[in-house]
C-alpha cells in the first residue's frame, strides 16, 4: 500500500513537472501557431493554473502582433501628415491576432478563475488581460467590414465576437458606457447569423439591435423574419402569433407587427380572429392605413366587394400612390362585375341590355383603377396584381381584337 501511495505521489509530481516543462517550452516560443499546437497537444496533463499560464502566453504572442501592426498604422498616419513614405502592414495578420488574443484571453480567464489546490480563487491574469484586450475590440469591427465582401464567415465571426465579448466575464470591470457601436454591430451580426441559418443567434443579436432607436424597425423586421423562418407546424404558427401579440401589446402603434399578425391569421385561415383583430385596431384608430388595407383584404377574401372597396378607398386616401391598394380596388370592382354577371345568367338566363350596361359600368370602374395602378407602377414591380385583371376587363368590354385589349395583353407576358 505504501509503495502504491509512493507511486501515486510520484506520478502526480511527474505530471506537475511535465506541465511546468510545457509552460517553459511555450514561454520560449516566438511563433503563435507553434505555441498553440504545443499547448493543445498537452492540455490533458495540466492543472487549471498551468493552463491559465500557458493561455496567457498565447495572449502575449497574439497581443505583441497587434501592438506591432498598430504601431505601423500609427506611423503611417503620421507619414500621411508629413507627406513621407508609408510602411506596409499585415492587415490579415492584425485581424487574426486580435481574434486570437481575445479568444485565448477568455480561455485564460476561465482557468484563472478556477479554485487552486487550496480551494481558493486567486486570478493572476484577469485584470491585466481585461485592461489590455478590451481596447483592441474595435479591430473586430474593422475586420467585419474588411471581410464582408470576400469572406462572410470571417466577417460574421468578427462581428459576433465583438457583440458577444460585451458580456464576457473577462471584461466585466471595463467601462462599456462609451461603446456606441454595440447595437449597430449586433444588427449586422444578426443579418449574418440569419443568412447562416443560425436562428437562435440571429434572434439574440436582433434583440440587442432593437434597443437602438435608429435601427429598431430594421432589427424588428429581421427578428420577425427569423421567427417566421422557423415555422414548420401549425403549432409553431400559433406560437408565433402569440409571440407577435406579446410584442404588439408593448407598442400598438407598430404597423409592421400589426400587419404581420394579420398576415398570419390569413395564412392560418382564421377569419374570425382576423376580423376581431382588425376591428379592434380600427376602433382605436379609424384612419389607420394598415388596418384599412387589411380590412379591405379580409373583405376581398370573403367576396364582400362593396365593403372591400369602401375600406380600400379610405386606405387610398391615406396613401394615394400605393399601387397595391389601388390595384386591389380595381380587382374588387372586376370581381364584383363578374359575380353580378354570373348571378344574372344563372340557370341559362340571358343578360338584359340594362343589366349589361350596369355590369359594363362596373368593369369600366375597374379599368379606371387598374390603369391608375399601371401608370404609377413605373418599374412594373406590382404587375402581377393589375396586369392580367386589366386585360380581363378590356377583353370583356371591348373584345379580343380591340387595340386596347391587345395593348393590355402585352403586359401579361
Amino acid at each position: 500500500m505504501k509503495k502504491f501511495m509512493t507511486l501515486a505521489v510520484a506520478s502526480i509530481l511527474s505530471m506537475s513537472a511535465f506541465a511546468q516543462d510545457v509552460y517553459k517550452q511555450i514561454s520560449k516560443i516566438k511563433d503563435y501557431n507553434e505555441a498553440y499546437n504545443l499547448l493543445k497537444s498537452n492540455l490533458g496533463s495540466m492543472s487549471a493554473e498551468e493552463k491559465a499560464k500557458c493561455y496567457n502566453k498565447l495572449v502575449d504572442l497574439a497581443y505583441d502582433k497587434v501592438v506591432k501592426e498598430q504601431a505601423t498604422i500609427t506611423s503611417n498616419q503620421m507619414a500621411a501628415q508629413f507627406n513621407t513614405k508609408a510602411e506596409p502592414y499585415d492587415t490579415v495578420g492584425l485581424y487574426n491576432a486580435v481574434l486570437q488574443a481575445i479568444e485565448n484571453g477568455v480561455k485564460c480567464d476561465e482557468f484563472d478563475n478556477q479554485p487552486n489546490e487550496k480551494g481558493k480563487i486567486k486570478p493572476k491574469f484577469h485584470k491585466s488581460n481585461g485592461d489590455r484586450l478590451y481596447p483592441i475590440r474595435f479591430h473586430l469591427i474593422n475586420a467585419g467590414i474588411y471581410y464582408q465582401n470576400t469572406n462572410e464567415a470571417l466577417a460574421y465571426k468578427n462581428l459576433a465576437t465583438y457583440v458577444d465579448s460585451n458580456d464576457y466575464p473577462l471584461f466585466a470591470e471595463q467601462d462599456k458606457s462609451k461603446d456606441a457601436s454595440l447595437t449597430q454591430m449586433a444588427y449586422y451580426a444578426a443579418r449574418f447569423a440569419y443568412f447562416a441559418k443560425e436562428y437562435d443567434k440571429a434572434e439574440k443579436y436582433a434583440d440587442i439591435a432593437i434597443k437602438d432607436t435608429a435601427m429598431a424597425n430594421d432589427a424588428l423586421q429581421l427578428k420577425l423574419a427569423v421567427m417566421q423562418n422557423q415555422l414548420k407546424t401549425h403549432e409553431d404558427s400559433l406560437n408565433y402569433v402569440s409571440k407577435l401579440k406579446t410584442i404588439y401589446a408593448s407598442d400598438e402603434t407598430n404597423d409592421m407587427v400589426f400587419s404581420t399578425i394579420c398576415s398570419m391569421y390569413i395564412s392560418l385561415n382564421d377569419k374570425a380572429s382576423l376580423n376581431e383583430f382588425v376591428k379592434a385596431k380600427l376602433a382605436k384608430d379609424p384612419n389607420n392605413f394598415t388596418a384599412l388595407a387589411m380590412s379591405g383584404q379580409a373583405n376581398m377574401n370573403e367576396h364582400k366587394w362593396d365593403e372591400a372597396i369602401a375600406d380600400l378607398s379610405k386606405a387610398e386616401e391615406k396613401q394615394p400612390e400605393n399601387v397595391a391598394v389601388i390595384a386591389s380596388i380595381g380587382n374588387s370592382y372586376m370581381y364584383k362585375a363578374q359575380e353580378t354577371a354570373e348571378r344574372a345568367t344563372a340557370n341559362g338566363k340571358r343578360l338584359s341590355p340594362d343589366a349589361e350596361k350596369v355590369i359594363i359600368d362596373v368593369y369600366k370602374k375597374a379599368i379606371e383603377y387598374l390603369e391608375k395602378a399601371k401608370n404609377l407602377d413605373k418599374t412594373m414591380q406590382y404587375k402581377n396584381v393589375w396586369a392580367y385583371s386589366l386585360y380581363t376587363c378590356c377583353y370583356r368590354i371591348y373584345g379580343a381584337d380591340d387595340p386596347k385589349t391587345k395593348e393590355t395583353e402585352a403586359y401579361t407576358k
